[in-house]
């Protein structure tokens, strides 16, 4: 196999327990593997040990997932991204280093995102 090809591969994934973020537990995970150059991982947060997230917690909590795309894509080939969909927030997209991604924060029982991994450009 040429070792082009290896590069435009997504050949690597994280573990369920890289998705976790402090005060907010794993209500549904999937991940699916769309082609050798896409994956998305579905992932649900609730709060821990209450009902809902506060607009507060909730901004935190953006932030949070904001950040580990940022560190998940740091770990990947230069030409392999992540980005962050949120669902409940109008399917609005996350991409690395974005400084002015602001959805508002409001009252949740539960965070619905889509981080997405795929091959940029071929190397």
């Amino acid at each position: 196999m040429e070792e082009g090809k290896i590069k435009n591969t997504i050949t690597r994934s994280f573990e369920l327990q890289d998705y976790r973020i402090e005060g907010a537990e794993l209500s549904g995970f999937w991940a699916d593997l769309l082609s050798k150059e896409e994956l998305t991982v579905e992932v649900n947060y609730r709060p821990e040990n209450k009902k809902t997230f506060s607009p507060g917690e909730t901004e935190t909590l953006i932030h949070e997932i904001c950040r580990k795309c940022d560190s998940f894509e740091a770990q990947l080939p230069e030409n392999t991204k992540c980005e962050v969909t949120f669902k409940d927030f109008g399917e609005k997209v996350y991409k690395t280093d974005q400084l002015d991604f602001e959805p508002a924060s409001r009252e949740m029982d539960e965070v619905k995102v889509a981080y997405r991994f795929y091959v940029a450009y071929y190397v």
